[in-house]
């Protein structure tokens, strides 16, 4: 790819798809904070409200306490109803999911019925029959309270839902847009590889200076120059099939010149894998993921070590082309092992080992991300695979896509075989 023409477009195509996922991802992010600022605000008003209940039902229930006075408990009670209504209204503006305002209406409507019973105490209590009015408190009222009570919980972890799903979709749309860049990316470097051209000497250079007729010397140094090109051009041809004007010596063919060596791997099937790989969002699809990894990479076996919280060793969650007896016996790999998958872990750089006379090589490709690198996918690969530049970048991408998928487990993660 010689044209700085096209070099420039394939530039401005890469800074392009990066400028989009970079605004992708802030734009999530934004919203992500938005709503996570409304969800702080709506739990802590239905805990607010939550509170008023408790306190509407102490206050009624001091209706037929010895000692206490009856108009001072009943006023209070009516101040306290007017302030849940009010709440109860902000929370219903303020609620996203239709299963949080249902159960905001179904407080609401609660509220009311508490509002008839309230009445009817106040009445036996008036008439001097604060056995009535005990058996209204303590029974209808009571239930009332606690079905208020219970709708405005229910409001809380609708709404909690209702936040995390939107959550998990805007990182969703991250992986998609982190996806797209890296394969665009892909894209741009296999474009940008350099090849080997053949040679192209046009005939008409050599034949730019005409002989003079009255010079042997003139003469001899054209047909001199007229060899050189002509041998240089005919590829794959007889001595027969030259028609040389006499006193032209006789060209030699020269070898057919080598042609670019094709890719060691399938593009195609790199970019199907970044592709699926941005709409993974559960780790049951992982196996399958190092089964795709293994066949774009020519390796018989891949394992996807994760780091601990503490990021001193390195546990196997994820093995393609392994018996379950040995993937058993792998255990983990301290921080400071001496060994290329610790050193990938603990620079977060690309290493390699070489095959040798009983041994194939091994790629072990860190997943890197902004608080640093999270695990390593291990690769054993066959037929010089570990010195080859355009595997060893196909393995650092499906690493890069990898870690927006996987994290740092909470526990030691116990290893999963398949065998491929």
């Amino acid at each position: 790819m010689k044209s700085l023409a096209v070099r420039l477009t394939l530039l401005g195509l890469f800074v392009i798809s990066i400028g989009v996922a970079a605004y992708v991802v802030w734009t999530g992010e934004v919203r992500a904070r938005t709503d996570a600022t409304a969800a702080r605000g709506f739990g802590e008003a239905a805990l607010g409200a939550e509170r008023d209940v408790l306190e509407l039902r102490s206050a009624q229930e001091a209706y037929v306490a010895a000692g206490q006075g009856e108009e001072f408990w009943t006023s209070k009670v009516g101040a306290a109803i007017v302030a849940l209504r009010d709440k109860l209204n902000t929370l219903r503006g303020q609620a996203t999911s239709i299963a949080a305002q249902a159960a905001v209406d179904n407080a609401a409507g609660a509220l009311q019925d508490f509002e008839q019973m309230d009445r009817r105490a106040r009445d036996y209590v008036r008439g001097g029959q604060k056995l009535l009015a005990s058996d209204v408190i303590f029974a209808d009222s009571l239930e009332i309270t606690g079905a208020m009570a219970g709708s405005l919980a229910q409001a809380r972890s609708a709404e909690l839902q209702a936040g995390d799903g939107l959550l998990a979709e805007i990182r969703r749309r991250h992986v998609r847009a982190a996806g797209a860049a890296a394969a665009v990316a892909l894209f741009v470097i296999v474009l940008l590889v350099p090849r080997r051209d053949a040679p192209d000497i046009p005939a008409a250079r050599a034949l730019s200076v005409a002989p003079r007729p009255d010079s042997r010397v003139a003469a001899s140094n054209v047909v001199a120059a007229s060899n050189v090109v002509a041998t240089s051009n005919v590829v794959a041809v007889s001595d027969g099939d030259l028609a040389l004007d006499e006193g032209w010596s006789r060209p030699k063919p020269v070898a057919e010149p080598a042609f670019p060596v094709p890719p060691s791997i399938d593009l195609g099937s790199v970019a199907s894998l970044c592709s699926d790989l941005a709409r993974v969002i559960d780790i049951q699809a992982l196996p399958a993921i190092l089964e795709r990894t293994a066949a774009v990479l020519d390796a018989p076996g891949v394992v996807l070590w994760i780091a601990d919280p503490d990021g001193r060793e390195l546990s196997p969650i994820v093995t393609h082309g392994y018996s379950p007896q040995f993937v058993s016996r792998l255990g983990t790999i301290l921080r400071e092992a001496e060994n290329v998958t610790a050193a990938a872990f603990r620079t977060s750089l690309l290493q390699t080992v070489n095959a040798d006379a009983v041994s194939n090589g091994a790629i072990a490709a860190p997943l890197v991300t902004p608080a640093g690198c999270v695990g390593i996918m291990a690769a054993e690969v066959r037929n010089g695979g570990e010195r080859d530049s355009v595997k060893l970048a196909a393995a650092t991408i499906v690493a890069a896509q990898l870690a927006t998928l996987v994290g740092p487990p909470s526990t030691r993660a116990q290893a999963k075989a398949e065998i491929g």
